[in-house]
């Protein structure tokens, strides 16, 4: 038996978004890192370097947890799109964000 797909125009355009602010966000966070390695190649004074890299890779670091939530998040709705309970209480959760 084949279950029915739940997902709506409106919401597949809402996952779609926010992949693509996941993907847009990926994108800088490599421009960052490719600044810093031609910073490196160039001979920027290492102290600055170094300081730059570790403030890049706290920033990555956190990145990293909120695109993975995030991804969670889309993964988990489109594996529940056939089950309607569940995409309810996924856009509950959403709102109470």
């Amino acid at each position: 038996m084949t279950k029915k797909n739940t997902i709506t125009v409106k919401q597949s355009n809402k996952l779609g978004f926010k992949l693509t602010d996941v993907k847009t966000g990926l994108q800088a966070l490599r421009n960052h890192a490719n600044t810093l390695m031609l910073a490196k190649r160039a001979g920027a004074d290492n102290g600055l370097l170094r300081l730059e890299t570790a403030n890049f890779l706290e920033t990555v670091f956190d990145m990293v947890e909120i695109y993975s939530d995030e991804l969670d998040r889309v993964a988990c709705y489109l594996l529940e799109c056939d089950n309607p309970d569940e995409l309810r209480a996924y856009e509950e959760e959403e709102k109470g964000e």
